[in-house]
């Protein structure tokens, strides 16, 4: 998603590797999607923190519902600033519990000079829920506006990411930002307070459009910030923000109830057992099997053979029918061939791969096959036609700011020459030559080889519910799997590699089975992925995905096979749930 979460993907997994799935979250800091820096001090380093500005910019406030508002608007071009209101422009008036704003003029930072441009606010209060409404013009393309509420009480703070037990933590001087979309899942809703009562803050807009949430102690309380960002495939000088909703004396359980209802009525979002893109096949899943390929280094674990010879013996213990096999690096070098996935001759060539399906399906299970869906390394034959164009995402990144192209963010090392490795562009599934280039790559794999699903590395963006369409109009039994999830992008996919939201609420939507980086049973190797070895904890994985899930990497389930058959045992002893 926005280029500068992916900071948080490798802290995320750093902390998966030290304290296992449930504590990764605990482990983040306490403003970990990557909108932050680390500053110095006397003290030495201090904890990650947003950045501030170093004067009083007089920002008008404006006592609405019981509230301190202030209003900000951000624009993008030649000159591209932080627009305040003009407070001698303002017009306030209220009827009953109906509150609108009027501002004929902007105001550059600190009220030193106006500007030109209008600003509209709109509060309705309704018992403990005020829903706001803001509009805004200025002399260019407006990026987005912001809406400070201050003077709240001190209190703690929580989010809707990966994190099934929410963590309440203290708003501190240092303050902390969150951002929706992010690498972290999650929903536009944030919450302050504590554990049993507080204030919810909620985007109802139903887009991936940027949206984030800041909060900040002061001498006089908190203030808490809402912005959100205009579609950068729509820029105007006129933007019209979707409404947020602050609901008082509630608890962040209600507010995640509460977006549920609103993304069922009006995203298309569909509970797991009303779900219609999920095959009556796949619904008998009960056991995922990962089997890792090629490494990077060119280090093969499995050839198509070992696969073979894997889903033999799994197949052996537990009906077919309840297992997924699920290939990762099955294409040769892992990252190196995203963006022309086709079968390794040293792996076993096509007909190495036709064999390993076509011999799981006649054990009845299926077969899902990963890809690459937001990077490709761009020295592939065809690059310049379907990946250049394609590193600017139309909905997150704006034009000629943006640099998707050199893993920015996210550098794996894969060498060990403890630099990183940049060679990878990540790509926006937005862009349509990059995603009609992977839907011809992809479709034309499932039926040369008949894989039965197939799994997207990284990040859903707002491209995915046109890939998806497209895909399973071509296979309709498809089952496609994402590794990571936001709240709109369950409706495009029913499947993903990662934690669950708070109290679980994900699970109401897809079903999730452990990642790739979390260890096999025989020495905790990572196989393919980047963390190398990961202490192996089965009752954790166990409680943290719903599907029970072994890695294989070369000699797993010879050298542990009672481990393995733990697993299956966990498997063969689920209760299904449709």
């Amino acid at each position: 998603m926005d280029r500068r979460t992916f900071l948080s993907s490798s802290a995320l997994l750093s902390a998966m590797h030290m304290a296992g799935p449930r504590a990764a979250l605990a482990a983040l800091p306490e403003s970990g999607d990557g909108l932050t820096f680390v500053s110095r001090s006397a003290q030495g380093w201090c904890i990650p923190r947003p950045m501030y500005w170093s004067f009083d910019n007089r920002d008008p406030r404006i006592e609405m519902a019981g509230y301190s508002f202030s209003f900000q608007v951000f624009t993008y071009g030649k000159i591209e600033n932080n627009f305040s209101l003009d407070g001698k422009s303002i017009l306030l008036k209220q009827e009953g519990n109906r509150w609108t704003l009027h501002a004929s003029r902007l105001s550059w930072p600190g009220q030193q000079r106006a500007a030109e441009g209008t600003f509209q606010a709109e509060v309705v209060l309704e018992g403990d829920r005020v829903l706001l409404h803001t509009q805004a013009t200025a002399m260019e393309d407006i990026r987005g506006i912001k809406v400070r509420i201050h003077r709240l009480p001190r209190a703690s703070f929580a989010y809707t990411g990966w994190q099934v037990t929410p963590n309440f933590a203290p708003v501190t001087h240092d303050g902390v930002t969150y951002n929706y979309p992010s690498y972290v899942g999650g929903m536009p809703v944030w919450f302050l307070g504590s554990e049993t009562r507080g204030i919810a803050f909620s985007s109802l807009g139903v887009t991936p459009t940027p949206k984030r949430f800041g909060a900040q102690l002061l001498a006089d309380g908190i203030e808490a910030e809402l912005i959100v960002e205009q579609d950068a495939s729509q820029l105007s000088p006129r933007f019209t923000a979707p409404a947020w909703e602050l609901r008082r004396n509630t608890t962040l359980e209600a507010a995640i109830n509460a977006r549920m209802r609103l993304l069922e009525e009006k995203a298309g979002l569909k509970r797991w057992e009303d779900r219609n893109d999920v095959a009556p096949w796949a619904r008998k899943i009960d056991l995922v099997v990962t089997l890792h390929g090629m490494h990077w280094s060119g280090y093969i674990f499995n050839n198509y053979g070992d696969m073979l010879d894997a889903v033999r013996w799994v197949t052996d213990r537990i009906d077919g029918q309840r297992v997924l096999f699920f290939l990762a690096a099955w294409e040769g070098r892992y990252y190196r061939q995203y963006g022309d996935s086709r079968a390794d001759e040293q792996m076993g060539g096509a007909d190495g791969l036709r064999r390993l399906v076509a011999f799981a399906h006649a054990r009845g299970a299926h077969v899902m096959a990963m890809f690459g869906g937001n990077g490709s390394d761009p020295r592939l034959p065809g690059f310049e036609q379907w990946g250049a164009t394609s590193t600017t995402s139309s909905l997150h990144e704006l034009p000629g700011e943006i640099d998707w192209s050199r893993m920015r963010g996210y550098r794996v090392d894969w060498a060990e020459i403890r630099a990183g490795v940049s060679e990878g562009a990540w790509l926006s599934l937005a862009a349509p030559a990059w995603r009609n280039h992977l839907i011809e790559q992809v479709d034309g794999l499932n039926a040369t080889y008949g894989f039965d699903g197939n799994f997207f590395d990284t990040q859903p963006d707002e491209g995915m519910p046109a890939l998806a369409d497209a895909l399973r109009s071509r296979k309709p039994d498809l089952l496609l799997a994402t590794e990571g999830w936001f709240d709109l992008s369950l409706a495009s996919t029913p499947m993903s590699q990662t934690l669950d939201g708070p109290l679980g609420w994900s699970s109401r939507y897809q079903r999730r089975f452990a990642h790739l980086s979390l260890g096999e049973p025989s020495r905790g190797s990572t196989g393919v992925h980047e963390l190398g070895f990961v202490p192996y904890n089965l009752p954790d994985l166990l409680e943290s995905f719903n599907l029970p899930t072994v890695s294989f990497v070369e000699n797993t389930y010879q050298t542990a096979p009672q481990a393995v058959e733990a697993v299956i045992r966990a498997a063969k002893n689920r209760v299904p749930v449709g």
